[in-house]
């Protein structure tokens, strides 16, 4: 009988290879570990605003500036206008649940006049629509579980990312 691997694993977030705990860097990408220490979700939005993608990583670790209660409040809350996007820099996911729960409220809104025009064309919308409301719902089973993605921007030469436009 075979005995597994008993070391704990885990995995890189840049290139998903599972590397045992013990290792530093990963292997196949070059990520040191211990910078995800440092690594701020408030510098990552700050270079999705700036179309600046090259340092940022998705992790399902939680930076230290944001907050699990938050996070998870916002997640059931707002969710369904991606408020928990929004807070996490996840700007695109957050603008199609926004868009999706406004075009819900003028469907509903002008449900008359939009069946008169067209039964069918309403009913594919509604399905379409509805099947993206999903999103919001694994969303909260994700924040729940502690797998949600947040961006954090990586810094990758050893310098503080965010102190760096002050020099």
């Amino acid at each position: 009988m075979k005995v597994g691997n008993l070391r704990h694993k885990k995995t890189c977030p840049r290139c998903g290879i599972k590397v045992d705990e013990s290792i530093e860097e990963c292997p196949d990408c070059g990520l040191i570990f211990s910078r995800l220490e440092i690594a701020t979700n408030k510098d990552a939005k700050n270079k999705i605003k700036r179309h600046d993608k090259q340092f940022i990583i998705y992790t399902s670790n939680l930076p230290s500036d944001v907050n699990y209660i938050k996070l998870l409040l916002l997640v059931i809350f707002t969710g369904v206008v991606g408020g928990h996007c929004f807070y996490t820099g996840r700007y695109l996911r957050g603008s199609v649940l926004l868009i999706d729960f406004l075009m819900i409220v003028l469907i509903t809104i002008f449900n008359a006049q939009l069946i008169a025009f067209s039964e069918t064309l309403v009913g594919c919308l509604c399905t379409i629509l509805g099947f993206v409301m999903f999103l919001w719902f694994y969303d909260i089973v994700m924040v729940v579980c502690r797998k949600f993605k947040v961006p954090v921007a990586i810094d990758l030469q050893g310098e503080n990312l965010s102190n760096k436009g002050e020099n």
